[in-house]
C-alpha cells in the first residue's frame, strides 16, 4: 500500500466545502487527462496518476497546505465524458472509499508532526505527489490513516461468531478462577500499589524533577529511594509479574546504565564492538541524560491520549521499546495489553484483526479494543486487565504449539528447560481442564507397536491353564477412536522421551496417516485416507464371527476394516537430545513434524528465582549472568554443544539453598556439587579421559563462580 496527496483544483479553486461534498456525493478523485507545465511540457501527473497509484492506495486530498479529506483508491483509472465545469470538472478519475474528513482531533498530530520536524505546514510541490520516505506530510498522512481504521476495527475484526465465542467461554472460566477467594483482592491491592508507585515517577518526570539517580542506580545504592531502587529496574523488574515482562535484553539498551562501581556511567552509543560497558563520568551522562531520554519520557507522560503515544514510543531512537510500551501500558491499564513481545503480539494480531498496522504498541491497541469488545470488559477493572493480559498471553503460547496446519511438533532441547510443564500448562489452559481430550505416554526402547496401534497380547488364563491370547487396541488407537466421537473437538497425544522408541517400529505404516493431508476427515464423512494395518485381516475375520466385535476397528465399512488419524488429534513429542541423537528419526518421520528447540530460559531464572519468604533476590542478576557463563563454557570452552547446557529447572534450585536475600558464592559451590556436578561429569566421559574430569569440572565451577565474593 502506498500513500499520496493531491488536490482537485482547476484553475479556479474549488471551496473545502464543494471539495467533501464531491468525495461524498461522486466517490471520485481525478484531475484532467493532460495539461502543460510553466515550461510547456506535458505534466506527468495524469501519467502517473494512471500507472503508478494502485487499487488499495491512500490519498490525503488537500486545499494547498491544507488537510481535506483522506480517501481508499479503489478501482483502475477510466475516462469519463460527463463532467460539471463548476463541480466534479475532472475527466481522468477513479472510485474512492472515503475513510475520513479532517477536524480538529487530527490537527492535533499534524502539529505535533510538524513540531518534530521544525516545519510550519505540509508541503504542497504540485497537484500529486507520492509519499516517499519520512517528513512531516508522508508521517502524517500514515498516522491520520491509522487513526482513522482503529475507530473501525470492529469492522475488519477477523474472529468468526463461532470462534468469539470460543474464546469467550474460555475466558469466562479463566477468569472465574481468579475470582474465587482473597485471588481477586491479592491481584487488586498488588496492582493498585504498583499503580501508585509509577505515579512517583510519572510525576517527577511531569514537573522536571526526575534525575539519572531515579533512572539508573544500584539496588543498595543509598541515593536509590524511589520504588524498586530506580526506574529502569521498575519498569524491568518490579512491575512483571502483574504488568508483564519487558527485559530489554541487555541493561545497556537503556542507553545510560550507571556500572557496578556505582561511579562511572556505559553510555550505549559510545561501546565499541566487543565492549560491554564504557566508562564516562555522571556529568557527560547526565547531558545525555536531560537532552534525550528524560525528554523523550516527558512526551510520553505528557500524552493523554493513548493513540498519540503509538508513534511517540515506535518512532523514538530509544532502544529499548519495550520500556516505553510498559511507560504507555502503566498510563492507559485499559487501552493496552500488557504483553511488549513481538512475536505474541504478532500471532493475537494476525488471529484477532484484519489490518495494516505495523508497530507492536499499534497492533497491541487494536487487539485490545477488539477484546474490549467481544468479552464485555467495558469498565476500569484493572484487575480484568491483568486477567486478561495473562489470557491472552497463554492463548497466543498455546496455539502456537500445535495448529492445524502443523499438527504434529516436536519439542527437544536440554534437560530442565521446562518442556514437559510447558506441554501440560498449555493443554490445561486449552481444554480448560477436560483431561479426557488429551493423553501423556512416555516411551521406552520395549514401547511396541502392539503397545501404540494394536497387537495380540496376553488376557488371562484359561480353565486348562493355557495362557489366553486377545486382540487388544494400542493407546494411540483408543485416543484416535475417542477423537473421531467427538468431531467437534480437539485432542492431543503426546510422547514423553519419543526418541527412546524405535519409532519406526512403532509407527509402522500407520505413520502416513499423520500427515496433514493424510488425515481422516470426519466431519465430511471423506474416508479416503483411511489405510489397512497389518492386523486388518485379523480384525475383519473376528467381526464376521462375532458381529459385536466391530468396535475392535477404528472404522468398519463393507466388511473391511480400516485405521486413520482423525483431523482433529493433535500429536506432540517431547525430547532431551543429550538422551538419543535426534538422528534416532528418521527422514520419513522428520519432516512430518515441526521442530521447537527449548534452551535454558534465563528471565524465567531471573523472574521465578525467590528467596524462601517470596522476596527478589538483591543480587539476582549476577546469578542468572553466573548461569548464563556455566551454559557458555559447556558449549564453547568445553565444545559439548548447546545440547548439553543445563536448563532453568537446574538453577531455580537456588531458592531451597540461598539461606538470605543475598545468594553468595557458596550458595553456588553447593549448587554445583550437589545438583550440577554429577550430571556434567556423565557428560564429560563421553569426549575425555578419565583423569581429565576433575580438572574440566573445577575449571566449569571457577566460570560459574568468579563474580561472586567468598561469604
Amino acid at each position: 500500500m502506498n500513500y499520496w496527496h493531491m488536490q482537485l483544483h482547476p484553475d479556479d479553486r474549488l471551496s473545502v466545502e464543494t471539495v467533501v461534498s464531491i468525495l461524498e456525493t461522486k466517490q471520485v478523485i481525478g484531475l484532467g487527462d493532460s495539461w502543460k507545465d510553466k515550461n510547456g511540457n506535458p505534466n506527468i501527473a495524469p501519467e502517473v496518476f494512471e500507472n503508478q497509484m494502485k487499487i488499495g492506495d491512500i490519498v490525503m486530498i488537500r486545499d494547498t497546505i491544507t488537510p481535506v479529506a483522506l480517501v481508499r483508491i479503489e478501482s483502475k483509472a477510466f475516462l469519463e465524458n460527463k463532467t460539471n465545469e463548476d463541480f466534479d470538472w475532472f475527466n481522468l478519475r477513479r472510485n474512492i472509499t472515503l475513510v475520513a474528513i479532517y477536524e480538529d482531533s487530527i490537527a492535533k498530530i499534524k502539529d505535533r508532526l510538524l513540531k518534530k520536524y521544525d516545519k510550519n505546514y505540509i508541503q504542497a510541490p504540485g497537484t500529486l505527489t507520492k509519499c516517499q520516505g519520512n517528513n512531516a506530510t508522508n508521517d502524517f498522512i500514515r498516522e491520520w490513516y491509522k487513526v482513522s481504521t482503529r475507530k473501525t476495527l470492529m469492522e475488519n475484526i477477523k474472529l468468526s461468531p463461532e470462534r468469539q465465542s470460543e474464546i469467550k467461554i474460555m475466558w469466562l472460566k479463566y477468569k472465574d478462577f481468579f475470582y474465587d477467594g482473597k485471588k481477586n483482592v491479592d491481584i487488586r491491592n498488588n496492582v493498585e500499589a504498583l499503580l501508585d508507585e509509577w505515579k512517583k515517577y510519572a510525576s517527577k518526570i511531569k514537573d522536571n524533577s526526575f534525575s539519572i539517580d531515579d533512572y539508573t542506580n544500584r539496588l543498595n545504592s543509598d541515593n536509590a529511594q524511589m520504588p524498586g531502587g530506580y526506574l529502569c529496574n521498575f519498569l524491568e523488574r518490579t512491575t512483571s509479574t502483574f504488568f508483564g515482562s519487558s527485559k530489554p535484553g541487555n541493561a545497556n539498551n537503556f542507553e545510560i546504565k550507571l556500572n557496578f562501581d556505582g561511579e562511572t556511567y556505559t553510555i550505549r552509543k559510545e561501546l565499541k564492538h566487543g565492549e560491554k560497558e564504557n566508562r564516562n563520568d555522571k556529568s557527560k551522562a547526565s547531558i545525555l541524560f536531560d537532552d534525550t531520554i528524560k525528554k523523550l519520557f516527558q512526551d510520553i507522560v505528557n500524552t493523554g491520549d493513548p493513540t498519540e503515544k503509538i508513534p511517540l514510543v515506535e518512532t523514538s531512537e530509544y532502544t529499548s521499546k519495550q520500556i516505553l510500551r510498559k511507560m504507555a501500558v502503566l498510563d492507559n491499564t485499559t487501552d493496552f495489553l500488557f504483553i511488549y513481545s513481538d512475536s505474541v503480539i504478532d500471532f493475537l494480531h494476525n488471529e484477532f484483526v484484519n489490518s495494516d498496522e505495523q508497530t507492536n504498541l499499534g497492533k497491541n491497541y487494536e487487539i485490545r479494543t477488539i477484546a474490549n469488545q467481544i468479552l464485555d470488559l467495558k469498565d476500569n477493572n484493572v484487575v480484568d486487565s491483568v486477567l486478561l493480559s495473562w489470557f491472552l498471553w497463554h492463548f497466543a503460547k498455546t496455539q502456537s504449539i500445535a495448529d492445524e496446519n502443523t499438527p504434529n511438533v516436536i519439542l527437544y532441547g536440554p534437560p530442565g528447560t521446562g518442556k514437559t510443564f510447558a506441554v501440560k500448562e498449555s493443554l490445561n489452559f486449552i481444554c480448560q481442564g477436560d483431561r479426557s481430550r488429551y493423553e501423556f505416554v512416555q516411551f521406552h526402547p520395549s514401547f511396541t507397536y502392539e503397545d501404540f496401534i494394536e497387537g495380540i497380547k496376553p488376557k488371562g488364563v484359561t480353565k486348562d491353564g493355557n495362557i489366553k491370547f486377545e486382540l487388544v487396541d494400542g493407546i494411540f488407537k483408543r485416543f484416535c477412536k475417542k477423537a473421531k466421537s467427538n468431531p467437534d473437538k480437539k485432542f492431543y497425544f503426546v510422547v514423553d522421551e519419543i526418541n527412546r522408541a524405535n519409532l519406526s517400529s512403532v509407527f509402522g505404516e500407520t505413520l502416513l496417516c499423520l500427515e496433514k493431508d493424510y488425515r481422516h476427515d470426519v466431519v465430511n464423512g471423506n474416508n479416503e485416507n483411511l489405510i489397512k494395518t497389518q492386523y486388518s485381516t485379523l480384525i475383519e475375520e473376528m467381526i464376521k464371527e462375532d458381529p459385536d466385535k466391530e468396535d475392535l476397528a477404528y472404522h468398519f465399512v463393507e466388511g473391511n476394516a480400516y485405521f486413520g488419524v482423525p483431523a482433529n488429534v493433535f500429536f506432540i513429542g517431547m525430547m532431551n537430545d543429550v538422551d538419543k541423537s535426534i538422528d534416532a528419526f528418521d527422514l520419513a518421520l522428520r519432516r512430518r513434524f515441526k521442530w521447537i528447540r527449548k534452551d535454558c530460559d534465563y528471565e524465567v531464572i531471573e523472574r521465578e528465582t525467590r528467596f524462601k519468604n517470596g522476596d527478589v533476590f538483591t543480587n539476582i542478576e549476577n546469578y542468572t549472568l553466573s548461569c548464563k557463563r556455566l551454559n557458555n563454557y559447556i558449549a564453547n570452552n568445553l565444545g559439548l554443544g548447546k545440547s548439553y547446557e543445563f536448563g532453568h529447572s537446574f538453577f531455580m534450585k537456588m531458592s531451597a539453598i540461598a539461606g538470605r536475600k543475598e545468594i553468595t558464592k557458596k550458595n553456588l559451590e553447593y549448587l554445583f556439587h550437589l545438583h550440577l556436578s554429577p550430571t556434567l561429569k556423565e557428560y564429560l566421559r563421553s569426549m575425555f579421559a578419565e583423569s581429565e574430569l576433575d580438572d574440566k569440572l573445577e575449571k566449569a565451577l571457577a566460570e560459574f563462580t568468579k563474580h561472586f565474593q567468598v561469604n
